[in-house]
């Protein structure tokens, strides 16, 4: 536990500090670095006047950027501080709401691929007509491209699976030491549960539970990223779809996941599900420490889906970070 999580607020601001954290953890936001930034402002508000609410003097002085602060520190003050500026302001209370223009961050080029749904269909049509070439992939690659994009793992995630890790009954995969070393359950769909049933009477006709769910052809090993991820650039190339690369912008294996991420909650606003679910939910099936990385979705969906753009605006204009968000290849 952070040393301040849980600790009262006792400056000047307290009451709207402690119900601003009070609104986000009700929500399902975990708020923990937030709520330590939130500390650091409370401490310093006490040197300052804050009778007219949230000054400009303070929050100027809260986000200054400190010679000892790390890349993306001061985009995280800023995070932090506005949060607790739109929240006074939609009590009505007066608030400075810094801007975010002029804020750095040295990765925010970088734009994740998002597949139409399409392209999704076309890449499963083609590694569905893959030849028997004694080496399975034809077995392999179109269950694994269906359990990326329809699960949305990590693709270590996928490959570390061990047969112990499927669970056929309940449908759900047992994550194992995943990123930060965190374990967690994803469920499957029946359709994805039918491909893996099929692949696995192919490949495991005697169970053994350490074993690899999808091992290589040499049976105590699994396949590797780069072979994986140069199969599914041949298979961009069968449906015309060009890949320059992660670093030239264009679509490469991770972005099956990502895809999956903005799919999702697309799904999730057009059916209705309630706003205040929806990202945690998210959050929690992906394997996110915070939701910061979850929030930029909303961003990219509104870019696949321009329907939707006023939907996400009006439910999370106020609690989505403006802030650019990396999602790094394997980190997201």
């Amino acid at each position: 536990m952070l040393k301040d999580e849980g600790r009262p607020f006792t400056g000047p601001l307290a009451g709207f500090l402690t119900g601003l954290v009070e609104e986000r953890h009700r929500m399902g936001f975990r708020f923990k670095e937030e709520e330590r930034l939130l500390h650091e402002l409370d401490k310093m508000s006490a040197g300052y006047d804050c009778t007219g609410g949230l000054s400009e003097e303070l929050v100027v002085k809260f986000i200054e950027r400190k010679p000892n602060w790390h890349q993306g520190t001061q985009k995280h003050h800023v995070h932090a501080v506005r949060l607790l500026a739109l929240y006074m302001l939609r009590h009505d209370a007066p608030a400075f709401l810094a801007d975010n223009s002029g804020v750095t961050d040295l990765h925010e080029d970088y734009k994740p691929y998002i597949f139409t749904h399409r392209e999704i269909d076309e890449i499963f049509e083609k590694a569905d007509h893959i030849r028997p070439n004694g080496q399975r992939s034809h077995i392999f690659y179109p269950v694994l491209f269906r359990v990326q994009y329809g699960c949305g793992l990590r693709i270590s995630e996928t490959l570390n699976l061990r047969m112990s890790d499927v669970d056929f009954k309940d449908k759900v995969f047992h994550i194992r030491d995943a990123k930060n070393h965190k374990d967690r359950d994803v469920p499957f769909s029946s359709s994805v549960g039918r491909y893996l049933s099929w692949y696995s009477m192919q490949v495991h006709p005697v169970y053994h539970a350490g074993d690899y769910f999808f091992t290589s052809r040499w049976g105590d090993k699994h396949y590797s990223i780069g072979t994986v991820s140069s199969y599914f650039r041949e298979i961009l190339s069968r449906c015309g779809i060009r890949h320059g690369g992660r670093k030239n912008g264009g679509p490469h294996l991770h972005c099956l996941r990502h895809t999956f991420c903005c799919h999702s909650l697309e799904k999730m606003l057009r059916e209705g599900t309630a706003h205040q679910a929806a990202l945690p939910l998210l959050m929690l099936y992906l394997g996110h420490s915070s939701l910061a990385a979850t929030g930029y979705y909303l961003k990219l969906t509104a870019e696949a889906f321009p329907d939707l753009q006023d939907r996400i605006d009006r439910l999370y204009g106020d609690i989505i970070p403006d802030l650019k968000v990396r999602l790094d290849y394997e980190d997201d």
